[in-house]
């Protein structure tokens, strides 16, 4: 082994085994020790952890779902970080690492242009999804492909690109434009203009087709980073891709009202301390999994019990009541993690969706917008310490049971997340990454990555009862926890230098 290897090992090792003290200080910076641990964690784990999850349930089993879940477990937060750090040997791997999955594209009906066609896996099988594409699967993957080829372009000037590399781009560029081009049916775009002049007044029921959805943010996700490679110089790869390009041309006025309808359904709240901002305000009110927001008791709504056959049978512990639903209530702080990696690429490309699709909406001021979504966190969603930081479940500021009985027609038995139950989703979620330009949030974060490093038993009973999934098995010897590349990888060169 060499020895800086087997020095920067053993450093790793002593900080693990004894963890430091509130007093130490952690370098974020570039070629600091996190992003050091980053790196390491990247080559001994996640690289061969996701190349195995690859290869077992996409093309073993058929189970689209593993594209929704490398974007979700920490590859989109890797890339960002290769991204600002430059790391063009990891990104390099994270080409080797995806380029296989345009393999699987097969023909979809009922044009047969190329998609991901689920076969296998338990939630496609549960869901009746099988001999399906899933959309919302596709396009979150297509989120991490485009955030990849971006970085390539923007980093590797094109005459040191590798041949995988330009592949690469070229193959993300194809697939995207076909892709879209598919699901930018008229029946899509008319959807689009239903929604328009809707509000949360006009709610009367849990109706899915009035919401602003996961894929519409994914659509303009891939959008934006479709404007930024078209500009870069990239081509379609291949024919179908050329064709799908030369239609998404003359879909520019359907494209700039989803973006409008992002706009719309951004509700912007003024603040002394800053405006704030709120995704689909009151839409889901009467959303299945949201009926509980208000009730913030200690005692599930529903538990499970087993009959004398052995069947299982929910029991209703607290009876649902309308007091328990939010007029307010909007995405679950999991859901609008899809907010991270949608401004990344607005912000970088405001002026390239311009010329691009020729958006010019003076609304859509990403800058701004992106403050308004972090001043929602700080003034609604966080608890307001800084020495144990807790988060609400919706983006409100709501606190009460999230998706009580969850998937129960699966055969789930799932009592909900309880008040303060999806804290996991803000280290892990990419949100770190706004501490950039704000600083609370980034005293936040860091402070709870210092907490977790405590002897103290307060912090330790914290942080197992709120973070255990990010923190546990922090020992190199067992297995790691796979979101704790997400939120090392979003502290890395956030404060621009050390930090508490």
């Amino acid at each position: 082994m060499k020895a800086k290897t087997l020095l920067l090992l053993i450093t790793l090792l002593i900080t693990l085994i004894n963890p430091t003290s509130s007093q130490t200080k952690f370098d974020f910076s570039k070629k600091g020790n996190i992003h050091d641990e980053v790196i390491y964690s990247w080559d001994n784990y996640y690289r061969d952890y996701f190349a195995g999850e690859i290869k077992k349930r996409l093309f073993e089993q058929g189970d689209v779902y593993i594209l929704y879940d490398a974007q979700i477990a920490g590859l989109q937060s890797f890339v960002e970080m290769t991204r600002r750090c430059k790391d063009t040997k990891q990104m390099a791997e994270l080409v080797d690492l995806l380029s296989p999955v345009f393999s699987q594209l097969k023909p979809i009906a009922p044009d047969n242009s190329a998609g991901w066609i689920c076969t296998g896996g338990s939630i496609c099988t549960a869901y009746g999804l099988l001999g399906k594409e899933v959309p919302l699967c596709s396009v979150q993957f297509l989120g991490l492909l485009g955030a990849l080829a971006t970085n390539i372009t923007e980093n590797i000037p094109l005459r040191k690109q590798t041949p995988a590399e330009k592949t690469f781009v070229a193959n993300t560029f194809n697939t995207i434009s076909v892709q879209l081009d598919r699901w930018f049916t008229p029946n899509y775009f008319k959807s689009v203009d239903n929604r328009l002049p809707r509000t949360a007044a006009d709610m009367k029921d849990a109706s899915a087709g009035h919401y602003f959805s996961d894929r519409d943010l994914w659509f303009l996700t891939v959008l934006s980073d479709l404007s930024e490679l078209h500009l870069a110089g990239v081509k379609p790869a291949a024919e179908d891709g050329q064709k799908a390009w030369a239609d998404l041309q003359t879909q520019k006025e359907g494209i700039a009202k989803i973006f409008d309808l992002f706009v719309a359904r951004s509700y912007i709240t003024t603040s002394p301390a800053g405006n704030r901002a709120e995704i689909d305000k009151g839409f889901w009110k009467n959303h299945f999994d949201n009926r509980y927001a208000k009730y913030a008791g200690p005692e599930a709504p529903v538990t499970w019990e087993q009959d004398a056959a052995g069947e299982w049978k929910m029991i209703t512990r607290v009876k649902w009541d309308s007091t328990y639903l939010s007029d307010d209530v909007s995405w679950d702080i999991s859901h609008a993690r899809r907010l991270v990696p949608a401004f990344e690429t607005f912000v970088r490309n405001h002026e390239n969706i311009k010329k691009v699709w020729g958006y010019t909406n003076p609304a859509f001021d990403p800058v701004a917008l992106r403050q308004a979504y972090a001043n929602q966190i700080i003034q609604k969603i966080w608890n307001k310490s800084t020495t144990s930081p807790l988060f609400t479940n919706f983006w409100s500021g709501d606190n009460g049971w999230y998706r009580v009985a969850y998937a129960h027609q699966t055969g789930r038995r799932m009592e909900g997340y309880t008040p303060y139950g999806m804290n996991d989703s803000m280290p892990l979620g990419g949100y770190p990454i706004w501490g950039a330009f704000d600083p609370t949030l980034r005293t936040v974060f860091q402070n709870l990555f210092s907490l977790s490093h405590s002897n103290d038993p307060e912090a330790k009973s914290f942080i197992s009862q709120y973070y255990k999934s990010v923190f546990a098995n922090r020992s190199k010897s067992s297995a790691k926890p796979v979101g704790s590349l997400a939120f090392l990888s979003d502290l890395v060169e956030v404060s621009g230098g050390k930090g508490k």
